[in-house]
């Protein structure tokens, strides 16, 4: 492999690394009827996860099953 090609994948794996750290997680409900989007946050990887299961039984109960529920990583701008 030519050294410019390994230090570019190099760099680009450093990059990609940096994307998995974060400053915490947020949970989203989007409802595709209305294009509404709700997010909830930030909290901790396990928090968010109780969060968002919490959210989806809230829907599923109230009848809003095409509500999407998921967790993001929260990446604070400076």
């Amino acid at each position: 492999m030519p050294e410019e090609t390994a230090s570019e994948e190099a760099r680009l794996i450093a990059a990609a690394e940096q994307l998995t750290h974060c400053d915490g997680y947020v949970v989203l409900a989007v409802d595709p009827q209305t294009g509404e989007v709700d997010a909830h946050g930030p909290f901790d990887g396990l928090t968010a996860t109780i969060k968002a299961d919490q959210l989806r039984r809230d829907f599923d109960h109230g009848g809003l099953e095409d509500v999407t529920v998921g967790v993001v990583r929260l990446h604070r701008s400076t």
